[in-house]
């Protein structure tokens, strides 16, 4: 029989797997089927089915369905419409770890991406020194703040325009932040996601510390990745750990929003465009944040926003996360596409949204696609708005 006896939370997977009703709503919404060429064995429910025979020792876990497993975003669309509501990117995580245990897996781009971690602690393999190099010349941290801005990977080395948008904002309305630098390491949200837990106990431990060390009350980021992992992931792994956990996180949304009402900020440069908001998967399914953002741009002079076909719980996903990326580039490619084009169909001007992930994997369509929508950040047109 094909033990599970490693898997954390057998008793959860279990239940998971036996209350599967087999309905079928998860099947049209998920955003990796239609790559397998429309047989069922690539949808949710087809999988869930898979793994419970494995449980039972009916099946084994071959090679084809160690790549299905990591055929997936983790974009959640599949758990809003279950209506069973099993808990289905958690199963699909214990899944990918138990891959990882037995040594079958993560895939091997994932593999790559996990050695960087471990020897660079960020996922692109870049120096710790090199960490800090989105700072603009007017940015000061301030040693003791209680408010403690983390970059993420992408934020500071790949996309870094919402980072420093986002800073030049705290500046501009004198809020006191200390940022780490190098001291800060990845978030570990792509080695949960792909399984790779001795990495992400690794780096879960040296952030947390680092913030224990550090005093800090609150943490803000730009990365819609970090603030779910930080919010949903770290409470539970500092448990594990034996270590404190008295941190407030918050995505950059939620502090322009309540700026915002407190009068604090106040847009008033007129921006006479129509735009069209993207909900990053790990920003509203994940953590329900689908108001603030439009609170944000509805209170933008002369700032249109028009809404997609799909939006909000059913907004279709940008093709970046849960590793898929790496792995899976040309289908996450059309993924993207597809969720441009959803943009451009609105007639909208402007593509807005607040994941760095999802910014760069829209610039690379709108480009290849040949669009003149443009794409920009939801802080960016914020601070427009305000020096106006």
């Amino acid at each position: 029989m094909d033990s599970w006896s490693k898997v954390d939370n057998q008793g959860d997977l279990s239940f998971s797997v036996d209350t599967c009703a087999r309905c079928g709503f998860c099947k049209p919404v998920c955003t990796t089927h239609p790559f397998g060429g429309g047989f069922e064995a690539f949808s949710p429910r087809a999988k869930v089915h898979y793994i419970k025979q494995v449980m039972r020792g009916k099946e084994k876990l071959t090679p084809q369905w160690v790549d299905r497993l990591y055929q997936c975003t983790t974009c959640e669309r599949c758990v809003e419409v279950c209506q069973t509501e099993i808990p289905l990117v958690h199963l699909w995580e214990e899944l990918r770890a138990e891959t990882v245990r037995r040594g079958i897996g993560p895939m091997p781009m994932h593999r790559k991406m996990g050695e960087a971690v471990d020897e660079h602690n960020n996922p692109y393999g870049e120096p710790a020194e090199e960490r800090s190099r989105w700072m603009l010349p007017h940015h000061r941290p301030t040693e003791g703040a209680e408010l403690l801005v983390f970059g993420g990977c992408t934020g500071s080395y790949r996309m870094t325009a919402m980072l420093q948008t986002g800073v030049s904002i705290l500046q501009r309305m004198d809020i006191p932040y200390y940022y780490a630098g190098g001291k800060e390491v990845c978030c570990s949200s792509p080695m949960i996601r792909t399984g790779q837990l001795e990495s992400a106990a690794r780096l879960i431990g040296s952030n947390i510390d680092l913030f224990n060390d550090l005093g800090v009350k609150t943490i803000v980021t730009p990365c819609a990745g970090c603030s779910k992992t930080m919010k949903s992931d770290y409470p539970v792994w500092a448990g594990k750990l034996g270590k404190e956990w008295a941190v407030e996180v918050r995505h950059f949304s939620e502090l322009y929003v309540e700026l915002l009402r407190d009068g604090r900020i106040k847009p008033v440069r007129r921006i006479g465009k129509k735009a069209t908001y993207h909900d990053p998967c790990h920003l509203g399914r994940s953590q329900r944040i689908f108001d603030e953002p439009r609170e944000i741009l509805s209170a933008i002079p002369g700032l249109t926003l028009v809404e997609m076909e799909y939006s909000r719980d059913n907004a279709r996903c940008c093709g970046a996360g849960g590793g898929f990326k790496g792995h899976y580039p040309m289908m996450a490619e059309e993924v993207s596409d597809k969720r441009v084009l959803d943009a451009v169909h609105t007639g909208a001007e402007l593509l807005v949204t607040m994941c760095p992930f999802c910014q760069a994997s829209f610039s690379q369509s709108i480009e290849k696609l040949g669009l003149s929508i443009k794409l920009i950040g939801v802080e960016e047109l914020l601070l427009q708005s305000v020096e106006g």
